[in-house]
């Protein structure tokens, strides 16, 4: 799945720069909004790039195209020209905290739809909830709890996942019997059954 970083946009620092968004950067990530609508787009809102990091992968790995901001001001603003289906949210940020941009995002007349997980250390989830947050998750997020939570808000699949794995090895043929449990008896160097 394809993630979008607003520091890939003319940033110098790459995908692990998150420093706060100058308004034409904010300008450039609306602007590409045409090539990452989804019907399963996901917002980060987390200001800890490796926390941004891990939620962004566990969420592609989910399904979701997946657009990471460090900021209330910058999740607002996608929020408002971007179709999400998720909002992931640390309630910790500079500026606009969680708490002012899940009320901003009440009062903006159709950005309420897309369900929000607060994700953070500690968090009154009765207050997160009563403020509009879809679930909560602690901090150190467990992927299974994440799982779980999407399960329940109707965004995740009981599918079996396919994986598809590239074995290089130049000394022997690998098939999927040597995957599942290795080579057979019997079978000489370079031979699987």
């Amino acid at each position: 799945m394809n993630s979008f970083h607003p520091s890939d946009n003319g940033g110098t620092g790459g995908p692990a720069a998150f420093d706060a968004a100058s308004p034409s950067l904010t300008e450039a990530i609306v602007s590409s909004s045409i090539t990452i609508q989804s019907d399963s787009t996901a917002l980060v809102v987390e200001n800890d790039p490796k926390s941004a990091e891990i939620l962004r992968l566990l969420l592609e790995t989910e399904g979701f195209r997946v657009i990471t901001v460090a900021s209330g001001e910058e999740a607002l603003e996608i929020a408002r020209r971007i179709p999400l289906s998720l909002i992931t949210l640390d309630v910790n940020l500079p500026g606009m905290d969680g708490w002012k941009f899940l009320l901003k995002l009440q009062d903006s007349l159709g950005l309420a739809s897309a369900p929000v997980i607060i994700i953070d250390g500690l968090t009154d989830m009765g207050m997160a909830l009563s403020r509009g947050a879809a679930a909560v998750l602690e901090k150190p997020l467990q992927p299974a709890e994440l799982q779980t939570s999407l399960a329940l808000l109707g965004l995740r699949a009981d599918r079996p996942q396919t994986r598809t794995i590239l074995v290089v090895e130049d000394e022997e043929t690998v098939n999927q019997d040597t995957l599942d449990g290795g080579p057979k008896q019997g079978c000489g160097r370079g031979e699987w059954a």
